[in-house]
């Protein structure tokens, strides 16, 4: 199946299966009292980047998780999977992201990273999969750097198996 027909698949599960949100007026606190249990939803993930290697991709995927109320502060607890082709690389992920709408779109998200080059990547050779971590930051708006560290596993034998990745982007 190529990228675009598996993008698509998982845009369309992610929009079949995303629970829908019920919206609310902005309440005062000590109005009422807090939700403090957990609900859970599923979202679609979306983002766009623009670094190394890939030098642009567009990340599509689902988010997994629950959302609840402490203190007045929105918390949550999710875990992403996407797939996210680029111009000179594409990467698949598993991510568990912790940010709350409610703090203006600030958090972090952990991910493991199977990256393979293609065509003219920056920094790296084409044609080699690595295997890696990354570091996701949204300092507000879920807008951010992302930072990685892979390791090369398969594809043209080079003296330089590790390499780091940074890019900036919007989303996952």
């Amino acid at each position: 199946m190529s990228w675009t027909r598996t993008c698509l698949v998982l845009l369309v599960l992610a929009m079949t299966l995303t629970v829908p949100s019920v919206t609310h007026a902005q309440r005062c606190r000590g109005c009422e009292p807090e939700d403090t249990l957990p609900h859970g939803h599923i979202w679609p993930a979306l983002g766009v980047h623009v670094g190394t290697p890939q030098k642009a991709s567009a990340a599509l995927g689902v988010v997994i998780g629950e959302v609840w109320q402490k203190e007045g502060h929105e918390h949550s607890r999710n875990l992403a999977l996407f797939a996210e082709p680029g111009i000179s690389a594409g990467r698949a992920s598993l991510a568990y992201l912790d940010h709350g709408y409610g703090s203006f779109g600030s958090g972090f998200g952990v991910a493991a990273t199977v990256l393979r080059t293609w065509k003219d990547p920056w920094t790296v050779k084409p044609n080699v999969t690595y295997v890696g971590g990354d570091v996701i930051l949204w300092p507000i708006l879920f807008t951010g750097p992302r930072i990685g560290v892979f390791r090369s596993v398969s594809g043209l034998e080079t003296s330089r198996k590790w390499f780091v990745s940074l890019d900036i982007g919007i989303g996952l």
